[in-house]
């Protein structure tokens, strides 16, 4: 069977992609349409960033200067999931600043507090049923250990549940630096990879459950190498592997629209040997027959064609036709 996409994250104060400005009518009909292709778990990718917050949060206001909020969507996105049986992995506060400042001990402390206010005022849905941290690196830069491993630790003393990191391979460049000979920029190897991330798993060893690479940071033809590296680092350290499968396209001159959908079964076919799960940044925008973009809408079509078998019997059935 062809690996599926059985989870999205939510974008829910628009860091870096527009808005679709949707109230519950149209989160309703989102949610079912989770349903509908499949998916079984949603992940909110922070509950606030910088001065943006997804609910009026008093840890988070007492500390940061902060815009009104006008609605508590993890509320409505949890009511929404509890309705569904769908698993809701809650994501953390990024400040977009102290972390990249170096300074990692005000990044947890605010997030200590914050996740101690997140589980009292959700913790009752029956949908709550993970933690994600959103702090995102490629490597072992800005203390991201230090950092994952307190907050992986304290969300476990706050709720035991599973817990969650879509970090990225630093195997491709995207912007700022001058193609080689092959067309490619500067970045870590695959082994420069294995071996960063293998320290770093072993810190996270027994605190973090779930581990969801975000593929369209390496090359397309690359991957099968990065998945294979990935599966063994993580298995060393039982941490199982998940593949964020990017439903955006990266090689375009803007940012960032809807993945060409060969592209799509390219990278969820170089994935499905090595993961147990695959989920997406992000279904809502790129991929749901209800999104801004037009193209998002016949990426669905061309993707629950995949679903169904037809694109993987094709491409055998070009492979046993061609000379």
């Amino acid at each position: 069977m062809p690996l599926p996409i059985t989870g999205t994250f939510i974008d829910e104060v628009t860091h870096d992609i527009p808005a679709h400005n949707w109230g519950r009518a149209e989160w309703e009909r989102e949610f079912d349409t989770f349903v509908s292709a499949g998916l079984d778990t949603v992940i909110l990718i922070r509950a606030g960033w910088g001065e943006r917050l997804s609910f009026p949060s008093a840890t988070i206001a007492r500390r940061v200067a902060v815009l009104p909020v006008y609605a508590d969507m993890p509320e409505l996105f949890l009511q929404l999931a509890d309705q569904r049986n769908l698993a809701f992995y809650f994501g953390l506060y990024d400040s977009g600043y102290y972390w990249h400042r170096h300074d990692w001990g005000t990044e947890v402390a605010l997030n200590r507090e914050f996740a101690r206010e997140v589980w009292d005022r959700y913790g009752s849905h029956s949908s709550f049923r993970g933690w994600y941290l959103p702090h995102e690196t490629a490597d072992t830069s800005v203390r991201i250990i230090d950092i994952n491993a307190a907050l992986a630790e304290h969300v476990r003393s706050v709720a035991d549940l599973p817990v969650l990191i879509s970090p990225y391979w630093h195997g491709r460049v995207d912007h700022g630096e001058a193609p080689d000979q092959r067309g490619r920029t500067a970045a870590l190897s695959v082994d420069e990879h294995a071996a960063q991330w293998d320290e770093i798993f072993s810190r996270l060893s027994g605190l973090v459950s779930h581990c969801a690479f975000q593929d369209g940071t390496a090359y397309e033809a690359d991957l099968p190498d990065f998945w294979r590296a990935a599966k063994e680092v993580a298995g060393r350290h039982s941490i199982e592997l998940w593949a964020n499968v990017e439903t955006f396209d990266r090689d375009m001159p803007i940012d960032f629209p809807p993945i060409e959908w060969r592209k799509l079964v390219n990278k969820l076919q170089a994935a499905e040997q090595h993961v147990s799960k695959a989920i997406t940044f992000e279904f809502s925008h790129f991929l749901s027959p209800h999104s801004m973009w037009p193209s998002a809408r016949t990426l669905f079509d061309r993707y629950q064609e995949y679903r169904s078998g037809d694109v993987r019997s094709l491409s055998q059935q070009a492979a046993v036709t061609s000379p």
